[in-house]
């Protein structure tokens, strides 16, 4: 029997750090594989704004796609244990995090922000949209009070 698969998205913030410790510890007790999802933008220059990473705009053209790629790579790997999955994923967070869940994985996890409930009506949250779109169960993990 395969083991099941969580896809747990991060956006490297305390809260979705929080999900991770959490989502390896259901991944303990129920022999789960992890794969560590980050959506970046699609555009590599707004991916390298959003990064704070200006020095790689002034990089040859051709080297923004790699550079990225490899810092991308590095951020995962902080967070990524033996045995877990780096993904990088692009494009709307929701819909990244949903079509890659339609990949054969077992539950979605990832952290909330605790915008408070006035904020999350107006604005709404990824956590949110993801519930709302996705294929397969959610464990939204609420942010510490």
């Amino acid at each position: 029997m395969a083991r099941p698969r969580y896809l747990v998205a991060t956006d490297f913030s305390a809260k979705s750090r929080r999900a991770l410790v959490e989502a390896r510890a259901l991944a303990a007790c129920t022999g789960a594989v992890l794969t560590i999802a980050h959506v970046r933008p699609s555009s590599h220059v707004r991916a390298a704004v959003a990064e704070e990473r200006g020095d790689l705009l002034r990089e040859p053209a051709g080297k923004l796609a790699s550079r990225l790629a490899d810092h991308y790579a590095r951020r995962l790997s902080r967070l990524v244990r033996s045995g877990e999955r780096p993904l990088v994923l692009s494009g709307v967070p929701e819909l990244a995090i949903c079509r890659e869940a339609r990949k054969g994985y077992a539950l979605i996890v990832m952290g909330q922000r605790g915008l408070g409930a006035v904020s999350s009506l107006f604005l709404g949250s990824v956590a949110q949209r993801v519930l709302a779109r996705s294929p397969i169960p959610v464990l939204v993990v609420p942010a510490r009070r």
